[in-house]
């Protein structure tokens, strides 16, 4: 009897059957639910401590400074590139820059516009993906197909732009893996994807429950 109480299994309801238990659905261990903004995450873990969750939330606070700040530093790399490449001298009354200066310069100058870039991405997605989900909140809400299609059309090209920023980002990130920098990138724009395609089904089923 004690062997068949050890074997006792507790399936008491759908999901993923892990150690005996019910873990929760299969899709929530890999697509994090819209209403999650950053953690991307199964929602079987969303009962851990209030100041965790804060802590992930915070990476959506100040995202249009950290989108504006990230777009001037690639900027003005990518300008000291060009100095670099040209060989034009650093100010008015300098001297051009040598070969080694600038070979380093340009070297280093290309290596942080290319971590800007990809941090300009990622936040870029944020912002189209905040947009899809208002586009989805008003499709949503909407009494009508009519009302509710052109905010789900929208809602359609955000996702679009957003996946398009955050494949951009992951793809400037993957050359930065190495680092907890492009992990953190690569996370952020991936969260970014997932959740404006999910707004964007949201948003097509709103439309679609006038046409049936």
């Amino acid at each position: 009897m004690a062997d068949a109480e050890h074997r006792e299994q507790h399936n008491h309801g759908s999901g993923t059957f892990v150690g005996g238990d019910v873990h929760g659905g299969f899709w929530q261990i890999i697509l994090a639910p819209s209403g999650k903004k950053t953690s991307g995450e199964p929602a079987s873990t969303k009962q851990q401590p209030k100041q965790d969750d804060k802590e992930e939330e915070d990476d959506y606070d100040g995202r249009l400074e950290y989108l504006l700040g990230s777009a001037w530093i690639a900027a003005s790399a990518g300008l000291a590139v060009v100095y670099s490449v040209m060989g034009w001298p650093w100010s008015d009354e300098g001297p051009p820059p040598g070969i080694a200066a600038r070979i380093g310069g340009g070297l280093t100058s290309f290596y942080i516009c290319l971590a800007a870039a990809a941090a300009c991405f990622a936040r870029l997605a944020q912002v189209l993906e905040l947009w899809s989900e208002q586009c989805a909140i008003a499709a949503a809400r909407s009494q009508g197909r009519w009302v509710a299609r052109p905010p789900a059309s929208m809602c359609g090209v955000m996702a679009a732009l957003t996946t398009a920023a955050a494949v951009a980002a992951e793809l400037l990130a993957s050359l930065f893996g190495w680092s907890s920098f492009g992990g953190e990138v690569s996370q952020r724009a991936q969260v970014a994807r997932l959740n404006a395609t999910s707004n964007a089904k949201s948003a097509r089923a709103a439309t679609e429950k006038y046409e049936t």
